[in-house]
C-alpha cells in the first residue's frame, strides 16, 4: 500500500503501521527542488491524516542522504529566484510543520552525507539513525545564503541555540561522532546497518501507543516557549486527556496482569 498520490522524487510504502520514504533520485544527490516540496507536502499532509500510519522512516537511496537545495535549478532562476525560493519553501515549510507535529514518531536513517536544507530535514525526525561515515554540512553561508527549511528551528531544538549559531555562521560540517556528542543525531552505527537499524526502531514505535506519543511530540515541541505552570498544566491535561485512550486503558491492564501490552493505536 502506498500513498494516494503519485510521487517522483520519492518512494512511500505503507505496511504495518510503518510509512516509509525513500529518498529516490540518488544520481543528482536526492535533492530539494520544486517537484520534491510539492510532493513532500501533499505526502504529509496526508500521512499526517492516517489512522494506519503509526510511525514513519525517512531514509535515501544512493552515496548521499541529500545534498540540500538544488543549486543548479535555483541558479537557471536568475531575477525570479526570490519568488521561487517563496515558492518551494511554502510547500516545504508546511511539510515539516505537519511532520513535526503529526502524532507518529518519525525516524531518520541517514546513510550517506547530507547538507543544507535537509539537514533540517534530519533534524526534524524524532530520533536520527547515522552512518559513521556521514557528514552533517551547513552549506548556506558559504554561497551567501541564509538558513531554511527550518534548520534555525530544528537544528537549535537539538543542540541548542549558541552551537546552532555557530554551525551556521561558520559553515560548519559535523562527522557522526561529534553530531551524536552535540545531541544533533542520535545513535552512530555501521554505514551497512543504517537502514535496518533505523527501521528496526521505526516498526517497534509503529506497534506502541501511537496517541500517547504524540502527546509526547506535542509537549516537549512547545516546552522551551513556555512558563513551568503553563507547560505542567499542559502535562496534566494531556495525560488526563491520554488515559482514556484505549492503548493506556490496555496498558494499565497488562502492568496488572503482568503481561506485555498490545497496544491498537488508538
Amino acid at each position: 500500500m502506498g500513498l494516494a498520490i503519485a510521487t517522483t522524487s520519492f518512494e512511500c510504502t505503507i505496511d504495518g503501521g510503518l510509512a516509509h520514504i525513500v529518498l529516490n533520485q540518488p544520481e543528482r544527490g536526492n535533492p530539494i527542488d520544486g517537484d520534491f516540496c510539492r510532493e513532500f507536502g501533499l505526502c504529509m499532509a496526508e500521512l499526517s491524516e492516517r489512522d494506519d500510519v503509526r510511525s514513519v522512516l525517512i531514509s535515501a537511496r544512493g552515496r548521499l542522504f541529500s545534498v540540500g537545495g538544488d543549486l543548479a535549478a535555483l541558479a537557471s532562476r536568475g531575477a525570479a529566484l526570490p519568488v521561487t525560493i517563496k515558492s518551494w519553501t511554502a510547500d516545504l515549510h508546511a511539510a515539516i510543520v505537519r511532520m513535526v507535529r503529526m502524532r507518529a514518531p518519525v525516524v531518520v536513517a541517514v546513510q550517506g552525507n547530507v547538507a543544507g536544507g535537509s539537514v533540517s530535514l534530519m533534524a526534524a525526525g524524532d530520533l536520527v539513525v547515522i552512518g559513521k561515515s556521514a557528514r552533517i554540512s551547513s552549506a548556506f553561508a558559504r554561497i551567501g545564503f541564509t538558513p531554511d527549511s527550518g534548520s534555525t528551528t530544528t537544528v537549535t531544538r537539538r543542540i541548542g541555540v549558541a552551537r546552532a549559531r555557530r554551525f551556521f555562521l561558520l559553515a560548519e560540517t559535523m562527522d557522526a561522532d561529534a553530531a551524536l556528542a552535540t545531541g544533533l543525531v542520535d545513535y552512530v552505527v555501521n554505514d551497512d546497518a543504517v537502514v535496518a537499524e533505523a527501521e528496526k526502531i521505526a516498526r517497534e514505535l509503529a506497534s506502541g501507543p501511537t496517541e500517547a506519543y504524540g502527546g509526547i511530540k506535542r509537549l516537549f515541541l512547545q516546552t522551551l516557549n513556555r512558563p513551568i505552570e503553563s507547560q505542567l498544566e499542559d502535562e496534566a491535561q494531556t495525560l488526563a486527556a491520554i488515559s482514556r485512550t484505549a492503548d493506556a486503558q490496555e496498558g494499565i491492564k497488562a502492568f496488572r496482569e503482568k503481561r506485555k501490552p498490545t497496544f491498537a493505536g488508538r
